[in-house]
């Protein structure tokens, strides 16, 4: 990916992320698509894909939202313009475009969440919106114009009664038009409209962006996996007027016992490790039996190894430990595997030679053979 005027990746992190947009024009001199519309559409009626196309009635102004999976019919139907197919975690299924994520390693993976991919045919659009997440825009088929405004909206300035949140009366401050290998970055709040103006496809990287819900929701749930517990205990109780009244230190015990069990910083960094990394998406993953020494010759005569698109590594380094996750598990790694760990979290594609060179052979094709069990890699057809 190339910056406009020579800005380092530092430089962008600095002045752009999560501060303001920024376009980059032949971000991806002459970018061609790795998926085509009509391939997009096959993945769209495919089970276990999340899909949506979205309609504009040409009159009214109306919208219309369908889930797929949908059927050769459903695109017929379509009408010329004004509508837009999108299709999630397009990367999960489309191996080749794992490699563009490698762009974006600038931002810490866990951050990244997935790449979807919309078409859209002349004055298509999902209508203007805003998302609470960072995306980068890139345009990888024909040409978008891309509206923007970074004014603070509140809820009451989305469109009632409509399952999607567009902005009821959005007004354009910047505009662009992209064209393929041009790509629009923007913070989190920013409203856009991307409106086509031919036949296009813009693939959309987004970063995940854990709420304090969803943190605190999953963090709870994991209790159910504690096996010790604790109970309140008063063994100081004094005697108070009404027993009716519930005592500020009463509160206070509540919520340190609240408190206290996410206090634990290895607990809590070991419950986030394996929470980041699982598939949001739960897709199926192929179990193989290839027994190590058959591995270990194919991936010898291969010469590489793919990692699933839907399998999410990271790893923690503590002081004596490192602790590796993959796909919601974890496991304990010594310190001197810390090259290797960083390989398999940084690549997409592992090579046979660059692994023999970052730990020892047996143990480290033992690693592999392992998770390559377990659906996480595969090897080219």
């Amino acid at each position: 990916m190339q910056l406009p005027r020579n800005m380092s990746r530092a430089d962008f992190l600095k002045q752009y992320w999560q501060k303001k947009p920024l376009l980059i024009k032949q971000a991806f001199p002459n970018y061609q698509s790795l998926i085509s519309p009509e391939e997009l559409a096959g993945l769209a009626c495919e089970e276990g894909i999340e899909s949506r196309i979205l309609q504009e009635h040409e009159q009214t102004g109306a919208w219309q939202l369908r889930y797929g999976p949908f059927t050769e019919k459903d695109f017929t139907s379509l009408p010329k313009s004004h509508w837009s197919l999108l299709v999630q975690a397009v990367n999960h299924h489309i191996p080749e475009l794992n490699n563009l994520l490698n762009e974006f390693d600038f931002v810490p993976d866990w951050r990244v969440d997935d790449i979807m991919i919309s078409y859209a045919p002349i004055h298509g659009s999902v209508g203007p919106h805003l998302d609470n997440y960072d995306v980068f825009l890139l345009q990888a088929q024909g040409r978008r114009h891309w509206h923007i405004n970074e004014h603070d909206y509140t809820e009451d300035d989305f469109i009632e009664g409509l399952e999607l949140k567009l902005l009821s009366d959005f007004k354009s401050a910047q505009d662009w038009i992209l064209e393929p290998g041009d790509m629009l970055y923007l913070p989190p709040g920013v409203a856009h409209h991307g409106i086509a103006l031919d036949d296009c496809l813009t693939y959309s990287i987004g970063f995940r962006a854990p709420s304090q819900k969803e943190l605190l929701s999953a963090y709870t749930v994991n209790f159910n996996d504690v096996a010790k517990d604790q109970y309140y205990t008063d063994p100081h109780l004094e005697l108070q007027d009404s027993p009716g009244e519930i005592k500020t230190e009463h509160i206070r015990a509540m919520r340190e016992m609240i408190v206290s069990a996410i206090t634990d910083e290895a607990d809590f960094a070991s419950w986030f490790g394996r929470f980041i990394t699982e598939d949001m998406h739960h897709y199926e993953t192929e179990q193989h039996e290839l027994t190590r020494h058959d591995f270990s010759q194919q991936f010898k005569q291969a010469g590489h190894l793919n990692r699933q698109g839907n399998i999410r590594f990271s790893y923690i380094e503590d002081v004596n430990k490192l602790r590796f996750f993959y796909a919601g598990n974890e496991l304990d790694c010594t310190p001197d595997q810390l090259h290797l760990v960083r390989y398999l979290c940084s690549a997409h594609k592992l090579e046979y030679q660059t692994i023999l060179k970052l730990a020892n052979e047996d143990s480290v094709l033992a690693l592999l053979h392992s998770l390559y069990q377990e659906g996480c890699f595969y090897f080219d057809e």
